[in-house]
């Protein structure tokens, strides 16, 4: 359960910071829009500047560096997924022979590639959670969505079930920390013994956490209940977000970056 508590993804990193103070909704257009660039470059240049800009954006934030990368350690597994697909499945010329599977000079440009786009949107993602409460979150992708809502859409509501989707992650790495200790505490440590005694171990674990999340959504729906949630057709804000000049600075800065990187690195 290690994976859960170096997650950023979902957290909130509340400090007096320029990107702090940016509109969210010129954050989710950062985030789109640096997406398709990645998405879209061929060279591993492009990445590699992207990287730096990503980093930049955390120091300018005034995030540790440390906690901002080690978000990362969770979607591992998710990311050598990538890189052995991409390795033994591409064709091209052939590197290395491992019987009947075969490393591709291709296949390892790919992985490279993949891997890195995957993991600087994942990287950009942790940096717009971070800087961003839930409420302005969740008030960005309603303002977003707004247009979806004369489709009768229900947006409001699909903002809310992902704003908690995401929220819920760190509350489950929070969750697994306490009841590891308290295992610990009973001289159970999950980290030892052989893979089969670390499946059982791993049933204690799982049990409670899944009770003490289905107890605290069962908590929240009470809650939210009670706040008469849903009955209400229209909803007031006390603070109105407006753009600002440092808003339209920033889409001008990303939108040019996202360009220059694109029409240079884009293969």
């Amino acid at each position: 359960m290690k994976f859960l508590q170096d997650l950023t993804l979902g957290h909130y990193y509340p400090t007096a910071s320029l990107v702090h103070g940016l509109d969210p909704r010129v954050k989710f257009f950062a985030l789109f829009i640096s997406a398709i660039t990645l998405l879209g470059m061929q060279s591993l240049w492009g990445l590699f500047f992207f990287f730096g800009a990503s980093l930049g954006i955390a120091r300018l934030a005034r995030l540790p560096l440390l906690k901002v990368l080690r978000g990362l350690r969770p979607f591992t597994m998710l990311l050598l997924l990538t890189v052995c697909l991409q390795v033994f499945l591409t064709e091209g010329e052939v590197v290395v022979s491992l019987g009947p599977l075969q490393v591709t000079r291709e296949g390892l440009h790919q992985a490279v590639r993949v891997c890195g786009q995957l993991a600087l949107i994942l990287l950009l993602s942790s940096l717009l959670t971070l800087t961003t409460s839930p409420l302005e979150l969740l008030r960005a992708m309603e303002k977003l969505g707004m247009p979806l809502t004369r489709l009768r859409v229900p947006v409001p509501d699909l903002c809310l079930a992902m704003l908690l989707c995401i929220r819920f992650l760190p509350i489950l790495g929070q969750e697994s920390q306490r009841i590891m200790e308290a295992q610990r505490a009973r001289g159970i440590d999950p980290a030892f013994g052989t893979w089969r005694e670390r499946f059982q171990k791993f049933r204690g674990i799982f049990l409670p956490l899944l009770y003490n999340v289905t107890w605290r959504a069962e908590e929240l729906a009470t809650a939210m209940a009670v706040r008469g949630y849903g009955r209400s057709v229209d909803k007031q804000t006390l603070k109105q977000m407006r753009f600002c000049a440092a808003d339209r600075v920033g889409i001008g800065l990303v939108t040019t970056w996202c360009g220059a990187l694109y029409v240079l690195f884009r293969g």
